[in-house]
């Protein structure tokens, strides 16, 4: 049975605060959820009447006459906001593996009022936080809401959509870690549980981690039908069910077949795994771009190209982690001879590239030739590299746009479509 606790500010008036108490045990009966409530007071002021103490009293035994356990809380100073605050906060953190945590803050001091809303906004809860405060438009000749016309007025924005939409801004941004580190602290359970799981998958995708994030992903593709039109979610959603019904299956079986080619059992590969690869990593190298990490997008550029032509000499029949000349026809053995200058035992990007010329795969004129020269040495010179520069924006754009016209030539495919097929949208 789900655990609901129920939070209460006590002041002078009593009346709220059973509407409140009877609302809360309402709303558990329907979700067959244990209701316990907690009243907050303080010691009475002079000349207050009826004091906390009093109100306190009478609400608890209204509770405990509605069958609910009642848990009364003394604020050791009601008038002290930092107090108030230290003492609350403790209590919420106490109470933060519930199913659900209900802060009404009615009643109290405005030093209660203000450090409860504070206490639960700064606490990470396993369950659901809603903000509740009792009021109505009819009101006594002491400017009390008369008990037939109060309402519960919850607040618009409790925490935890508060850290979803700060999530979403973050995943926007393509800044995963920041994202999954804050999603730790949202609920395990509807639309929460699945930007705090999605967050997850696309940290993992974005650093390449294509089986983990797959695993996920999968997980995820039935609620993420549901979430499609969610004016939030919906974004995401999409790109949950793109990942899942357009791209994993192509990208892992594209990873796998290339880790047996690397220790030389050439099994069969496909074109499309092979396509969608290259322009996942060109979008990687994007993201890495927007995030303004300019060595890490170069980088990634060339590694997209290096995949391309990777796939492209598996595809031919050529594996570049074992090359063997001898298995070419005389003719081409030749050709890569002269293009070589000498037998390489691995294909690197470069010798890559002039092998498949040999071969008659691609045609590099003298434009495509200065593009790879440029992508070849902006990545050598680079610092995470074999050189000692740090790369700028102007490199990491141009090295992009480079890398994708010369993969996209290697490959023979339009990759602008593919790269939005495999794009990571929230």
């Amino acid at each position: 049975m789900a655990e609901w606790a129920l939070v209460l500010t006590v002041g002078t008036t009593a009346d709220p605060l059973k509407k409140a108490v009877e609302e809360a045990k309402m709303e558990a009966e329907k979700e067959n959820a244990s209701l316990t409530v907690w009243l907050l007071y303080g010691r009475p002021l002079p000349n207050q009447h009826p004091d906390p103490f009093q109100v306190a009293a009478d609400v608890r035994l209204h509770a405990e006459n509605l069958g609910l356990k009642v848990q009364p809380c003394e604020i050791s100073e009601p008038e002290d906001l930092d107090v108030c605050f230290g003492e609350m906060r403790s209590l919420l953190q106490r109470l933060s593996s519930a199913d659900k945590v209900i802060v009404n803050y009615t009643g109290g001091t405005k030093a209660m009022s203000a450090a409860i809303v504070h206490a639960a906004l700064t606490t990470s809860f396993a369950g659901e936080l809603e903000l509740h405060y009792v009021g109505g438009s009819v009101r006594d000749r002491n400017g009390r809401v008369i008990r037939e016309a109060m309402e519960i007025r919850r607040a618009a924005q409790t925490a935890t959509q508060e850290r979803m939409e700060r999530i979403l801004e973050l995943m926007k941004e393509h800044r995963y870690e920041l994202a999954a580190y804050l999603a730790e602290g949202l609920p395990e359970r509807g639309r929460s549980w699945f930007l705090k799981s999605a967050s997850k998958a696309l940290l993992l995708w974005d650093n390449f981690a294509y089986e983990e994030a797959a695993t996920i992903l999968r997980g995820l593709n039935q609620q993420a039908q549901i979430l499609v039109d969610d004016p939030k979610l919906g974004r995401l959603a999409e790109t949950v069910r793109r990942l899942v019904s357009e791209v994993i299956t192509h990208i892992l079986e594209a990873v796998k077949a290339f880790r047996k080619w690397e220790i030389g059992d050439q099994v069969s590969i496909s074109l499309e795994g092979v396509q969608l690869l290259c322009a996942d990593i060109l979008e990687n190298a994007s993201r890495h771009l927007q995030r303004r990490e300019w060595n890490e997008a170069v980088l990634r550029s060339y590694r997209a190209l290096e995949a391309a032509v990777q796939g492209a000499l598996a595809l031919s029949g050529i594996n570049p982690w074992r090359f063997e000349l001898n298995k070419l026809s005389e003719e081409r053995q030749q050709k890569v001879q002269v293009l070589l200058g000498y037998t390489p035992k691995e294909l690197t990007l470069y010798s890559g590239i002039l092998t498949l010329q040999a071969v008659g795969g691609i045609q590099i004129g003298d434009e495509e030739q200065k593009w790879l020269q440029d992508v070849l040495q902006t990545r050598n010179r680079s610092i995470l590299e074999h050189g000692y520069r740090a790369c700028g924006q102007s490199d990491a754009e141009r090295v992009l746009c480079y890398a994708e016209k010369l993969a996209t030539l290697v490959l023979n495919s339009d990759l602008k479509q593919l790269r939005e097929k495999v794009r990571l949208q929230a």
